[in-house]
């Protein structure tokens, strides 16, 4: 937990709506206590009232599975975040021009959180489907939303809550390097990801902004670029950050 009293029977709420999510087919008692440890009374019991909220239904056969209540509420986010709205048609075209797959992100937490995606092109893809989570320290938009936090001090609570991972070889685990590398960002002004995350797989993150000017989201590609001095990774770059800037111009501008 970031801050703040945990209430106990929330967190194992979350926790089963979370499994639900994951499974993508509907779950017994059996197995919801299986892969959570929580008792199986008390998953009924969690169960039974997150039911009459909609938030969870119950098949005929007993499993469980997620409410059309969530969809609702889903679908209200959605709704309110008007730049998944203006940035679509930019992704569309990042993915076009780069023939990689483009990504529209926001930070939750210690995760960057995929809230949209693209992919135009017609050789192999690396899909990040909504809602998908990865890393801060070795994705492009991750080390993005580091560089950009809005303090010192957040920055620190971030990483020592979720400090660096060895995903890869090439993934940034010295301190000193990191600091450097995310000093690096906000000097350019775009991220960079090459192979930290996941062998052959490179991208490039660029910041919208919001009207306090504060980073809002991350606007990028990612996919099996050569490296990261290819022609095809320069196109991609220039392409995110232009874009990136429009997208915040749009969301800056009087709506009438």
């Amino acid at each position: 937990m970031e801050g703040g009293k945990k209430i106990r029977s929330v967190d194992k709420a979350m926790v089963l709506l979370e499994l639900l999510g994951e499974s993508r087919t509907p779950l017994t008692l059996s197995e919801l206590e299986r892969r959570s440890g929580i008792p199986k009374s008390t998953i009924h019991g969690l169960l039974s009232t997150m039911r009459e909220h909609h938030m969870v239904s119950q098949q005929p056969d007993g499993r469980y599975c997620l409410g059309l209540r969530l969809f609702e509420l889903g679908c209200a986010l959605s709704a309110s975040w008007d730049v998944t709205t203006v940035a679509a048609p930019y992704l569309a075209r990042l993915s076009a021009a780069t023939g990689a797959t483009a990504f529209l992100s926001a930070r939750s937490g210690g995760e960057a959180v995929t809230l949209d995606q693209s992919s135009q092109g017609s050789g192999l893809q690396v899909v990040s489907e909504p809602g998908c989570r990865l890393p801060l320290c070795c994705t492009a938009q991750g080390k993005l939303f580091l560089a950009y936090c809005p303090s010192e001090a957040e920055r620190t609570r971030l990483l020592r809550v979720h400090p660096p991972m060895p995903h890869t070889p090439h993934t940034i685990l010295d301190p000193a390097a990191l600091a450097e590398e995310l000093r690096d960002i906000r000097t350019r002004g775009y991220a960079v990801e090459d192979g930290e995350y996941r062998i052959g797989l490179r991208g490039v993150a660029a910041p919208i902004f919001g009207l306090d000017g504060d980073l809002r989201c991350a606007l990028g590609v990612t996919g099996l670029f050569r490296r990261t001095t290819a022609p095809e990774f320069t196109l991609a770059t220039r392409l995110a950050v232009e874009y990136a800037a429009q997208i915040t111009a749009e969301l800056s501008a009087p709506r009438g």
